[in-house]
């Protein structure tokens, strides 16, 4: 459970900054509350996937590798 929360934050942090510098340079609109909700569902959406994709490369004994 503390991954998928510490991907979602780090996501919204990230989407945050990048929508901050990105603004002013596609001559937009600055709204936090939209980046973090975009930030909130990339970040869920990349803690759902990659853990599935990363465990057909390598076997191991977690759930995902059955």
């Amino acid at each position: 459970m503390g991954r998928y929360i510490v991907c979602i934050v780090w996501a919204m942090i990230f989407t945050f900054i990048i929508g901050f510098i990105g603004a002013p340079l596609t001559q937009s609109s600055y709204n936090p509350v939209t980046l973090l909700i975009v930030g909130a569902v990339f970040g869920l959406l990349f803690s759902l996937i990659i853990p599935r994709i990363t465990a057909k490369s390598y076997k191991d004994d977690s759930a995902f590798s059955k």
